[in-house]
């Protein structure tokens, strides 16, 4: 069975529900103290409390928003996106050179192909492990008659993109590192 609340909606609802359950404890505790004055005293300080939760849950969510933020930026967003472009190229340039079906590639769109990963990898801003293996795998793609030692170099450089993001999880027989 589906809400017919939207989950933006279902948050205030559960947010305006919480308030007045604070406010009404309030109120009641208040009232058993002092009657009417305690009531009212109550109810201040139910929605004292109330809003009191709210900024401290507010100035939580964002600290581990901020913080998630700081991880995810950490290095050199730019190097990265750069990065993951050039192994792109260069696949893409691979996959030009050594088709899955014999004559699937063009030898203008292959040139093409060439000339995009070669300009890639010659761009400036590109973390140096991963320009040095870009370098490597276009030798490999260019003079190599055989797939697997140009795949092995392409792997290489997908190593070295993996390896320039500080985030990244590198697992090695089994073990994180």
């Amino acid at each position: 069975m589906r809400s017919p609340f939207l989950p933006g909606s279902l948050f205030y609802v559960t947010g305006g529900l919480s308030c007045v359950c604070v406010m009404v404890t309030g109120a009641g505790a208040g009232f058993l103290l002092d009657a009417w004055r305690g009531l009212g005293a109550g109810l201040v300080v139910g929605v004292g409390l109330f809003l009191l939760i709210v900024k401290t849950t507010v100035a939580l969510c964002s600290l581990q928003t901020r913080e998630t933020l700081r991880r995810l930026t950490q290095g050199d967003p730019e190097g990265e996106a750069a990065a993951h472009m050039v192994l792109h190229a260069v696949a893409l340039y691979e996959a030009a050179v050594f088709p899955l079906r014999p004559g699937g590639v063009s030898p203008d769109e292959r040139e093409v192909r060439r000339l995009i990963a070669y300009r890639f990898a010659a761009r400036e801003g590109l973390p140096q492990q991963v320009r040095v293996a870009a370098a490597e795998a276009l030798g490999a793609v260019e003079q190599s008659q055989d797939a697997r030692q140009a795949q092995a170099a392409v792997w290489t450089l997908n190593k070295a993109v993996r390896d320039c993001r500080p985030g990244f999880i590198h697992l090695h027989d089994g073990q994180s590192s």
